[in-house]
């Protein structure tokens, strides 16, 4: 069982992957290309970012222009928000905590958004900066859910919030399931299906088996650095197949909405597959998406 202590500074290391992203979208934003546009994400980010750049900067030695992967994923999201059935006006988003989609994506007007994420001091310091800026909100209605899906009882926060099982919803689960064990990602899964009415959409990434194994180059430091503090690796799932890994616990139709494992273009960026650091193989990132009949 993990301990409070442990419990503790792996907040921390999930934090520095937060601050990490909401800085690459800054960068994103900034691009004269960019496929996603974030203009609160660079005040995000401000605070820590003279922390952040120097290890950006050691990234790109491993993992050239590394905002192209966190860019491509939160599009992919962002179009599978909009694409949703028109009915579904209830969602959910999981590790939300610097997350802006409530600010940004004119797709969630008519919603009722609930942002998810165990780190009440991520959504502290959005709500004082973009509060700062005069930010509006772009949903009907929005609450702020402060639970840790590895608690068995995480989902009575979300009903508590206003949440309602008997209406359509959808679930983006972005940057969620590399953080939990399989039995964890399994379980929060099967409580999703409880809480789903039909015609309920799920959203979620899974990166390749050689990420768990710390066998990915530009996350290495970070992930011995959780090796040597907590004695595991910082990405607790790794599935090289994701239509038949935890997703497929999900007794929804599900679809592979795009893998990473190959070069391609994605809106417009051209993308070349992450190398696992002692094969030198591709390795998997795939985006799923799921429809319960």
């Amino acid at each position: 069982m993990t301990n409070h202590a442990d419990k503790v500074h792996s907040e921390d290391f999930v934090q520095f992957m937060s601050f990490s992203s909401v800085f690459l979208r800054s960068v994103e934003h900034d691009r004269e290309d960019r496929i996603v546009s974030d203009p609160f994400a660079e005040p995000l980010a401000r605070q820590i970012a003279p922390q952040l750049a120097p290890r950006m900067n050691k990234w790109t030695e491993s993992l050239p222009q590394p905002e192209n992967y966190f860019s491509i994923r939160t599009r992919y999201l962002d179009e599978a928000i909009a694409q949703r059935n028109g009915s579904i006006c209830q969602v959910v988003l999981f590790r939300a905590g610097l997350g802006t989609r409530a600010y940004r994506l004119d797709p969630l007007r008519s919603c009722h958004v609930f942002e998810v994420d165990q780190n009440f001091a991520l959504f502290e310091h959005k709500v004082r900066v973009l509060d700062a800026l005069s930010a509006p909100l772009l949903p009907e209605q929005h609450d702020i859910v402060v639970a840790d899906v590895n608690d068995f009882n995480w989902e009575e926060k979300l009903l508590s919030a206003g949440f309602d099982s008997t209406i359509p919803t959808f679930w983006g689960l972005e940057g969620q399931t590399m953080y939990l064990e399989r039995p964890s990602n399994v379980a929060l899964l099967k409580t999703i299906d409880i809480l789903s009415a039909p015609g309920s959409e799920v959203w979620g990434d899974v990166g390749g088996h050689a990420l768990q194994e710390g066998g990915v180059a530009a996350f290495k430091q970070v992930d011995e650095l959780s090796q040597a503090e907590l004695g595991t690796h910082l990405f607790r799932l790794g599935e090289d197949d994701a239509l038949h890994g935890v997703f497929s616990e999900l007794p929804w139709e599900l679809e592979l909405q795009a893998d990473l494992e190959q070069p391609g273009t994605h809106f417009g960026r051209a993308w070349e597959p992450i190398l696992s650091v002692t094969a030198k193989a591709p390795v998997p990132f795939s985006f799923v998406h799921g429809v319960k009949q």
